[in-house]
């Protein structure tokens, strides 16, 4: 009997384990160092460590993605500590998707307008 293997997991032949794709032992050593050295608060341009916004980190983003790393757009360590921040887990997903090159649906006034703001 085949079971279901949800996107992401160990078995998933497609991306390969965490350790393949380059997140084993080594980088979870990194991605604490970077938890505690951002105190564990969010770092994303939304809420900046506590200014603007207080919330818990448990994420780590490449403020670089690895892709361009990969692709030879940048050169240097994707990983070195100057390319990483603390992000909560939404921030992450907005980041991620913006990066990817979609944006947000502009809110709507009564008169269907749109609105201008800051989110």
């Amino acid at each position: 009997m085949s079971r279901a293997v949800r996107p992401g997991t160990y078995a998933d032949k497609r991306r390969g384990t965490s350790t393949q794709r380059g997140y084993g032992a080594p980088w979870r050593r990194l991605r604490e160092q970077v938890l505690k050295r951002d105190k564990g608060l969010c770092q994303c341009p939304d809420c900046e460590g506590g200014k603007k916004r207080v919330t818990l980190a448990r994420e780590v983003d490449h403020i670089i993605p690895r892709a361009e790393y990969a692709a030879g757009r940048v050169q240097g360590d994707p990983d070195d500590l100057s390319n990483l921040r603390a992000v909560a887990s939404s921030c992450h997903r907005k980041i991620s998707l913006a990066q990817r090159g979609f944006k947000r649906r502009p809110r709507i006034d009564i008169t269907g307008w749109p609105i201008e703001d800051d989110r």
